[in-house]
């Protein structure tokens, strides 16, 4: 994990030991919930600036560029927790407020973590936010290969310009 290499032995260790909850299968989201998820994607968490809007890292320029979350071989409680608690060492932003209060995210306070604590979003979730981010994130994002112009279509609407480059 690359993360790992940068983060501190009392970090390393608690990452390694408990950084990802038991691997839940995805389960069938409903649409609504997809919906609202790609909402708050898009707009709320601010998720496509730095993993673009399909995704994919391609982010805005003066963005810090986000992984691709279609390449992720993240788990969705695993995806969970990064939108949590964001990632330790990097620029991605924790969405729960209350992240590093009380041993929630990784089994660490602020205190434990250090200068390794990601920083927190702008603007935080509640947890049926943050289940609903995950829920778009599985329906229609990871495992998704290469951008198409119908995601594209679908994500900004009929007649955006910006999806011409996605014609095959």
């Amino acid at each position: 994990m690359r993360v790992a290499r940068t983060l501190s032995p009392t970090v390393t260790v608690a990452l390694g030991l408990g950084f990802f909850p038991g691997a839940a299968g995805a389960q069938e989201a409903d649409p609504a919930t997809v919906q609202r998820g790609k909402l708050i994607f898009s707009t709320k968490a601010n998720c496509s600036f730095c993993h673009g809007w399909a995704g994919d890292g391609r982010g805005e320029p003066r963005a810090e560029t986000g992984p691709s979350l279609r390449a992720t071989k993240l788990n969705q409680d695993q995806i969970r927790e990064v939108v949590q608690c964001g990632r330790p060492g990097t620029p991605m932003p924790h969405h729960d407020r209350f992240a590093y209060s009380d041993g929630r995210c990784y089994g660490m306070t602020a205190a434990q973590i250090g200068t390794q604590k990601p920083p927190e979003s702008e603007n935080g979730l509640q947890r049926p936010e943050i289940d609903a981010v995950v829920a778009y994130v599985m329906a229609k994002v990871r495992g998704r290969g290469a951008a198409t112009y119908d995601e594209c279509i679908e994500y900004w609407g009929a007649g955006a310009q910006g999806c011409a480059e996605y014609r095959r």
